[in-house]
Formats: C-alpha cells, structure tokens, sequence
C-alpha cells in the first residue's frame, strides 16, 4: 500500500525512523546502565551505613560494659576479662587509650600488641587521629561521679572496607561488560554488512543472468537461422536494454531515488510482460489492473520490486497448473495505491514469515 502524494518516499522515512531506533535504543541502554550502578552503589551504600551503625552500638556496648566493671570490680581482673573476651575477639579495629590520650591496648591492627616502640606509638596516635575524624571516641567512666578513665577509639571492620570498595569494582565490572557488548555488537553489525553484501553479489548475478543467458541464446540462434534475425536482433537488444536496467538499479542503492510521476500501470505491464515470455508452459499469469493512476516514484526501483514478487511467486507455483494474479487500484479510503501478487503456491509458513524482509 502506498498513500498518491509520496509513494516510494517511505525509504527517507525508513532512515529517519532506523536512527532515530538507534539512538533511541543507545539512549535507553545508557540509562538502563547508569540505573543499575545507582541501585548498586546506594544499596552497598545502605549496607555499609547499616554495618556502621551496628559497630557503634557494639563498641558503645562494650564501653558500658567496662565502665560497669570498673566501678564494681575490688581487683583489676574484670577490667582484665572485658577486654580480653571481648575487645580482643571483636571484628572491628581498636585502641584503647587512657584518659590523656596515651594507647594503652589495641586489636586488629597492622602493630603487635605487645609492641612499645616508639614507632609503634607513632602509628597508633595517627591511626587514632584517623579514627576520631570519622568516629567519635567513646569515653569509659569510673564511679558515680562519672571520671573518664579510658577512651575507645574504633574504625570500620574489614567488611566495611571491602564493601566500600565494592560499588567501584561493579562499575568497572559493567564498564567492561559494555565494552565487550559494544564489540561484540560492532563485529555483528560489520557481519551482517558482510551478509549484505554477499546477497547483493548473489542478486547481481541472478539479475545479469537471465539477459546473458537470453543474449547468449539468440546469438546461438542468429548463428544457426537464416531468417528472422530482425525479431533476433530485436530481442537482444531488449535483454541489453535489461542490462542497463540493472546497472542503473544498483547504481541507485544507498541513496535516495528520484521520484517521477509515472503511470502506475505501465510499470506493472512493463514487469509482467517481461516475465511472461519466460515462465514456465504451465504456469500463467493474469492481469487484473484498475483504473489509470499517477504516482510519484521512481519507476526502476518499483519495477524491481514488482519482478522480485512475481520470482517469488514463479519459484513457489507448480509448474504445471501454477497461476500468479497481478492486480492494482486504490482502497476504499481512497488514500493509497496497491499492487497485489497472489499465487496458488506453497506459501510461506508462519514461522518464516517473519524473516521475509530480512536482507
């Protein structure tokens, strides 16, 4: 179907609406991807802060705990205790400094507990330092009257590190997923230009075979008969005419066609006609053409369309009782032209039907 005023021009529609469903389909997998890094990272981001809050509740646990048994405690041996069962077995790193500031105790960190060197005591105070700007200390009181005694100062466990990490790393890790995709999606698009490209060369020599054959058959005859060589020459001159034809095609792919108002039914004839001289004896072709029509088209890409579906019905008939309609006119809504090809052919099966504009 084609609607009077632009018949053929779909073509520079075609190439708009392609881009445009490229650009659309980058746009959308671009923003499709930056979604899942922002659901990634805010989700890692909630876990962390989760893990945080919980580590402050356990280091503010144990801190009350300590408080509790130095208050109560006769002998050093609760405060001993605490901190042996559980400062030291906590997952998170830790030191324990006096009331001025001095390290006294620490656990998972990169220096030895026993370790009192005077570079061990560097370390430890700009680790402190580094601590305290993320966290504050919390402070462990004695008595009633509530006398700072220790400080803890605590950072985040290895989880946390790792899992703050861990946004990073997904993004890398899609970064290169898309990278392979988009390489993947090139080598199949330069594959299917190669797939192109081999079709047009299998095209072009269907296209030039059929003249050739014809020339190379009238010559045979012009050789062997005395008579008719007018009708011979006549003939070839028509399949050389042909040959132009299909240079001229050709030379139009890739560019946009020049549209001519032409009468629709000549082009029809004009395909039919040809093949009628060389189908098969059993195989008939009816003409079922409307009232006169001018259109705007270009006439050698429309008849090339035209002899394309009458090959495809040709090949689908049986040769011996095989009948192909040609029909044309315009819709009730009287907006568009049609040019209608049936034939009592095998068909095409569902299944194939949607691979039948595929190059």
């Amino acid at each position: 179907m084609a609607n009077r005023s632009n018949y053929l021009s779909g073509k520079e529609s075609y190439r708009t609406g392609g881009a445009f469903s490229s650009v659309f389909f980058k746009l959308a997998l671009l923003l499709g991807i930056i979604i899942l890094a922002f659901v990634y990272v805010f989700y890692t981001q909630y876990v962390i802060n989760r893990l945080k809050e919980d580590s402050k509740r356990v280091v503010t646990a144990y801190a009350r705990l300590w408080s509790l048994v130095a208050s109560e405690a006769t002998t050093g041996a609760g405060i001993d205790l605490i901190f042996d069962e559980v400062i030291r077995k906590s997952n998170f790193p830790i030191i324990v400094t006096s009331a001025d500031g001095q390290p006294q105790a620490w656990r998972g960190i990169s220096i030895a507990w026993d370790d009192t060197s005077t570079e061990a005591k560097f370390k430890l105070r700009e680790l402190i330092k580094k601590m305290d700007k993320d966290k504050v200390p919390i402070p462990i009181y004695y008595g009633e009257e509530k006398k700072v005694i220790n400080y803890l100062h605590y950072g985040d466990s290895e989880l946390i590190s790792q899992l703050r990490v861990m946004p990073y790393l997904e993004i890398g890790l899609l970064i290169v997923v898309i990278g392979i995709g988009f390489v993947s999606f090139r080598n199949m698009q330069r594959s299917e230009k190669r797939y192109i490209w081999v079709g047009m060369a299998r095209e072009t020599a269907h296209q030039l075979g059929t003249p050739l054959s014809s020339l190379l058959g009238w010559i045979e005859l012009l050789k062997s008969s005395s008579g008719q060589k007018e009708d011979y020459l006549e003939k070839m001159q028509m399949d050389v005419n042909r040959l132009e034809k299909i240079a001229s095609r050709f030379s139009q792919i890739g560019s946009l066609p020049e549209l001519r108002e032409t009468e629709l039914n000549e082009v029809v004839a004009e395909a039919v006609g040809y093949f009628k001289e060389r189908v098969p004896e059993g195989v008939i072709i009816e003409e079922h053409l409307g009232e006169p029509l001018k259109l705007e088209m270009n006439r050698e890409l429309l008849t090339w369309v035209i002899e394309n579906l009458l090959k495809n019905s040709v090949e689908a008939v049986e040769c011996q009782n095989g009948k192909i309609e040609v029909s044309t006119g315009i819709d009730k809504s009287g907006n568009n032209a049609f040019i209608l090809v049936t034939d009592n052919g095998r068909g095409v099966s569902s299944r194939e039907q949607k691979k039948i504009f595929a190059p």
